[in-house]
């Protein structure tokens, strides 16, 4: 299905980012790849043979980066038909423990920056009848995480949207999906937590299945896609608990983290 086709990627320099657009190269899907990291967006851009790949550094920290982005991609006369929203920033910290300014960022990254891409590349794909979105969200959608606040609210921001627009776009011809991983293998996770619990390392999966699940549920047009079982299993639990148990539980867990 995306044989051919261009594929905008954030945060492709490392973690699901990075293994998404390995899959799609193997695919034959032509990549824009985006990032702060120029050096590793290269070494990736280097290594993907058959397919026509296009770096692009930027920070999508800063506010108007979603506009600054879009108009770089039509300035090179590039169509975007699958755009993947993966860039995104997470502390496994208090909110009164980090300051204002990094907090706002994440929601700068997670969200913002998110939203304005989603809105400025879905508008041509409207308008051919066709395209595909691939935001990335995370099990952490589903709980409202002390210790983590900031996080959980921005990827709930996310799924929210996501499950929203796969509605309101779906007629035009744009599918949106929200890929929502629990823990994995990548860099981020090493980031955002001081200490990780063993069984919480032991319970991560591998970088590999959970890009594939991502793009098998776009191909087919799913609106969520939970990979591994296990926390399908969590998201179903916090339908059947009440809310108050949910988030305390979920602080529990993340005590054992940090």
């Amino acid at each position: 299905m995306f044989s051919g086709k261009t594929a905008l990627i954030t945060g492709a320099s490392s973690g699901i980012g990075e293994e998404i657009a390995r899959q799609l190269a193997a695919m034959g899907c032509n990549l824009i790849l985006v990032a702060r990291r120029e050096a590793r967006l290269r070494e990736l851009a280097q290594a993907l043979s058959g397919v026509q790949v296009a770096v692009l550094v930027m920070d999508l920290n800063e506010p108007d980066s979603g506009q600054q982005l879009f108009d770089q991609v039509i300035a090179l006369g590039l169509q975007v038909d699958v755009l993947v929203n993966n860039a995104g920033l997470g502390f496994q910290k208090p909110l009164l423990g980090v300051p204002l300014d990094q907090q706002l960022g994440m929601v700068d990254v997670n969200d913002r920056a998110l939203l304005a891409l989603t809105r400025l590349f879905a508008e041509p794909m409207a308008e051919r009848g066709e395209g595909w979105i691939l935001n990335v969200s995370s099990v952490s959608a589903w709980f409202p995480i002390p210790g983590m606040a900031t996080y959980a609210a921005s990827k709930a921001f996310v799924l929210t949207l996501g499950r929203a627009l796969h509605e309101e776009l779906k007629p035009s011809g744009v599918v949106v999906t929200t890929l929502c991983p629990g823990g994995t293998r990548t860099e981020f996770s090493s980031k955002a937590r001081e200490h990780m619990d063993p069984s919480l390392e032991k319970a991560m999966m591998p970088v590999e299945p959970v890009a594939r699940a991502g793009l098998q549920a776009l191909a087919r047009g799913r609106s969520v896609v939970v990979p591994g079982t296990a926390y399908r299993v969590m998201t179903w639990l916090t339908r059947m608990l009440p809310d108050s148990w949910v988030v305390k539980l979920a602080g529990r867990v993340m005590e054992r983290h940090h």
